[in-house]
């Protein structure tokens, strides 16, 4: 199985409690919260992809204080050997204003795909056709859009975790 990237919201008091657990307890929690039926989106195997088209480097390497990389991976990183972030509620509106501000048709529609194989960007699949890419990217996009202004809404965190 490859990696995927998991967007749960989580309340204050989850947050809490999350920040305060042990690196090898912290995935394990995760993973009961989503099973328990926290809301949660997927965004599969995309991740990378998405991040390496909103900002022009792999989420490996994500850019402090841009909230276009922080749409993938988040604004706050926890300890570990696993990646999970998150991003608080208030820290929210500037995401989703700097993905709205972007015409997302546009920008996938110039996705040079073979830079993404070039930067090694994960998965290794960049050269297959570039029509289902695009659907899948813009599926991805969509997801990620859609989970920070549900989390805004509700007024809960986001916690990402990819592994």
């Amino acid at each position: 199985m490859g990696m995927r990237a998991a967007y749960t919201l989580v309340d204050e008091l989850t947050l809490d409690r999350l920040v305060s657990l042990a690196p090898e307890v912290l995935v394990s929690t995760l993973e009961d919260l989503e099973s328990g039926g926290s809301p949660t989106v997927y965004l599969d195997k995309m991740w990378d992809g998405l991040h390496f088209l909103l900002t022009g480097v792999s989420a490996a390497s994500p850019r402090d204080d841009d909230p276009l990389s922080e749409s993938v991976v988040g604004v706050h990183v926890f300890g570990g050997e696993d990646f999970v972030g998150c991003t608080e509620n208030d820290e929210l509106p500037t995401i989703i204003e700097a993905l709205d501000s972007l015409d997302r048709d546009e920008v996938i529609g110039a996705a040079d795909f073979a830079a993404f194989a070039k930067a090694g960007i994960y998965p290794n699949i960049w050269d297959d056709d570039p029509e289902i890419l695009r659907r899948e990217l813009t599926d991805a996009w969509d997801a990620l859009a859609s989970v920070h202004r549900r989390a805004a809404d509700e007024r809960h965190h986001l916690v990402i975790s990819i592994f």
